[in-house]
């Protein structure tokens, strides 16, 4: 192998599969990238088994030159620090005896011993069931509004992901997360698709999607979506994702939705301005982070207390109210990253009682919203 590839466009490509990298990998060729070289281009992969980061660079590029085919594995780190160290310009690479990769650059010599590229594991989740197109920009959008819902916990794995859905006619993808205490939905039209045989719901690990997405710098561009029977994998012309689905069933969701919009108090506000205001209250809204929200008949306000430090009261402005006086308790630290998260210069938020579901909504309609569990106690 031997490639002459520009230090930037190598150092972009590293960025995009780096994710992939374990901290303590359980086989020594998982701490490795692998390189691999033809006539027609220069790709760059990582693993840790339950999702694979793939970058191509097309030789018909003028930053890229491949005058011999051939592929191995650098040790990820070394490479990595490496190449971001090395000055701009062009950087030769070129594996001698199959065992000894060569780095080039200025007056930079760099000898790294290598792994066999045989040994590296191949993402094989069986044949395309079925795929779909969808704008990168509006990925980017929907996994954001989505992703941060999901678990952290170990305990129940299924909820560490995001429910992937498209509608029977095909022309929408609907994503859902949630912990047990908030979840979050949202759905996106799509603009071309080829999903006779989509499966009714797939799992997708969170934390993979939000490492995709924002890697995503041509807004302007496609992800082709296509699942298989074990995993998804997201592409673009240059970047590519193979990720493993996580069993279990996602645990339904539909019931809560009917009631739940049959509010018995709701009120329109300004998005900005309440997330800022539930900062603010969160300050003193102690370890459980736990806020009120009260609406009168003419008024509303944010409160919070924590003992021996004080406590603090805010007005809320709305610009549209309906229904009763009502006051709930909630998690501030989950409301603020809902709202943060709504991508509408207003919201409403819905009351259907003071121990039944919290419903925020955006002004675009049901395709986005978000359902927040209240707490039954404050003080």
């Amino acid at each position: 192998m031997r490639v002459e590839i520009a230090r930037h466009d190598l150092h972009y490509a590293l960025q995009h599969v780096a994710a992939a990298l374990l901290s303590r990998p359980v086989q020594p060729i998982l701490t490795g990238i692998k390189l691999q070289a033809d006539m027609r281009q220069f790709t760059l992969t990582c693993t840790k088994l339950t999702m694979t980061l793939q970058y191509q660079l097309l030789s018909s590029s003028n930053s890229l030159e491949v005058t011999q085919a051939g592929s191995t594995v650098v040790p990820a780190r070394y490479f990595i620090d490496i190449v971001r160290s090395l000055p701009e310009g062009i950087v030769s690479l070129e594996l001698i005896e199959n065992t000894i990769l060569h780095v080039q650059a200025g007056q930079s010599n760099y000898r790294l011993a290598t792994m066999n590229a045989d040994e590296f594991p191949e993402s094989n989740h069986g044949e395309a069931r079925s795929s779909f197109l969808i704008n990168n920009g509006e990925l980017q959008a929907i996994v954001k509004q989505v992703a941060f819902a999901a678990s952290a916990s170990e305990v129940r794995p299924v909820l560490n992901g995001v429910s992937m859905s498209v509608r029977e006619d095909g022309s929408k993808l609907k994503l859902l997360a949630t912990d047990g205490v908030r979840l979050a939905s949202r759905s996106s039209r799509l603009h071309a698709d080829d999903s006779d045989s989509m499966p009714s719901a797939v799992v997708v690990e969170a934390k993979h999607l939000l490492d995709y997405s924002k890697m995503l710098a041509d807004s302007a561009g496609d992800t082709q979506i296509s699942f298989s029977e074990h995993g998804v994998r997201f592409a673009t012309s240059s970047f590519s994702m193979q990720t493993s689905l996580i069993p279990g069933q996602f645990p339904p969701t539909d019931k809560l939705l009917p009631s739940a919009f049959s509010t018995a108090t709701a009120i329109m506000l300004d998005t900005t301005p309440f997330a800022q205001a539930v900062g603010r209250v969160s300050l003193l809204a102690g370890n459980m982070h736990i806020i009120g929200l009260r609406i009168g008949e003419d008024d509303a306000e944010l409160f919070a207390a924590s003992p021996d430090i004080g406590d603090v009261t805010e007005a809320v402005t709305f610009a549209e109210r309906s229904g009763e006086a009502i006051t709930v308790f909630f998690n501030g630290k989950y409301m603020k990253e809902i709202v943060d998260a709504i991508d509408s210069e207003q919201m409403y938020v819905r009351l259907t009682g003071r121990e039944k579901p919290i419903i925020i909504e955006t002004t675009h309609g049901h395709d986005t919203y978000y359902i927040l569990t209240p707490i039954r106690s404050a003080y």
